[in-house]
């Protein structure tokens, strides 16, 4: 019995110190873009342009900041734990969206202007190849969805 609890508290602390990091990057790249932000619009427009064949152009800055938003809620609500469950499920799907993405920008490349060379997800302070945003992406996927898994275990064994 005692070990089991043990083994539980271990489990949870683990779980706690993912969620914490994922808060941290999804915290880290809102910043990042906020910082840049006229840099983070320009790389939302590359991507508008792919894959939603450019009528989504003009909105480019406006989907930046909702972007940037959307991550920084992310991260706060990783520190709270009355709201932790929430921002697992919304950090993967955000996630689920970035895997695809980049995931889809280095696997089958535009044939007009091929892979678009860095995913802007740290704004202008970090810059990642193509491959490099996709591994980025999905090790965090990785990890949300373990943490997703745990906390829906843990719940139902409570």
């Amino acid at each position: 019995m005692c070990n089991k609890n043990l083994s539980k508290k271990a489990d949870v602390r683990c779980k706690n110190i993912v969620t914490y990091l994922i808060g941290i990057v999804f915290l880290l790249s809102s910043v990042a873009k906020v910082v840049a932000l006229s840099a983070f619009a320009n790389e939302v427009r590359l991507y508008l342009e792919i894959y939603f064949g450019g009528w989504l152009c003009e909105y480019s800055e406006c989907i930046a900041i909702m972007v940037c938003i959307l991550e920084g809620i992310i991260g706060i609500f990783c520190f709270l734990p009355i709201v932790r469950h929430y921002a697992n499920i919304v950090a993967i799907l955000a996630l689920t969206f970035f895997v695809y993405l980049t995931g889809d920008n280095y696997f089958n490349p535009s044939d007009s202007i091929g892979q678009i060379e860095s995913c802007g997800c740290f704004g202008e302070f970090i810059h990642f190849t193509p491959l490099a945003s996709f591994i980025k992406s999905f090790a965090l996927w990785c990890m949300a969805a373990t943490n997703l898994f745990y906390e829906i275990h843990f719940s139902s064994h409570a």
